[in-house]
């Protein structure tokens, strides 16, 4: 039996996963994982006003939060898919411990912790605006949503 050439390996292991992630990044991108737990449910905005009974105040209040939100979150999602194309491109052209490939990854860390971290200022800008009630039932939603997956 041929032992494995370790650098070959190595550069099929680093493509396979750009790839990997790559996809991944294009699926999320195209398919909204709102923070939705019902089938029927279609945006935070309607789990809202069914699960925490937002009054028409509140809901003065909260619209332009969501709305500065959704802006910020979709520029966010651009520069993902952005830097999830340029890693997969940089796999593809360069060597796997490339400067290209490392920055590439970087932008597309980056790019992901930014979303989350606006995420997070966004449930906690709502809360600020919610019975202590509502704000309780809002951070009970967003841990089960972060453990299990759904992303909004």
């Amino acid at each position: 039996m041929k032992p494995l050439n370790s650098r070959a390996w190595s550069i099929g292991t680093i493509v396979v996963a750009g790839l990997v992630a790559w996809g991944v990044a294009e699926y999320t991108l195209k398919h909204d994982h709102s923070h939705d737990h019902d089938k029927d449910q279609t945006s935070l905005h309607d789990w809202l006003h069914r699960n925490l009974g937002i009054s028409e105040e509140q809901e003065d209040v909260l619209r332009p939060i969501e709305l500065a939100y959704e802006t910020e979150s979709n520029r966010c999602r651009e520069k993902i898919e952005t830097a999830g194309v340029a890693l997969g491109e940089a796999i593809r052209n360069y060597p796997e411990d490339s400067e290209e490939i490392s920055s590439a990854r970087t932008r597309l860390h980056q790019a992901k912790g930014l979303l989350e971290e606006i995420t997070l200022d966004h449930f906690f800008a709502m809360k600020k605006h919610l019975t202590d009630e509502q704000g309780e039932k809002l951070l009970e939603w967003t841990r089960e949503s972060l453990l299990h997956g759904h992303r909004r």
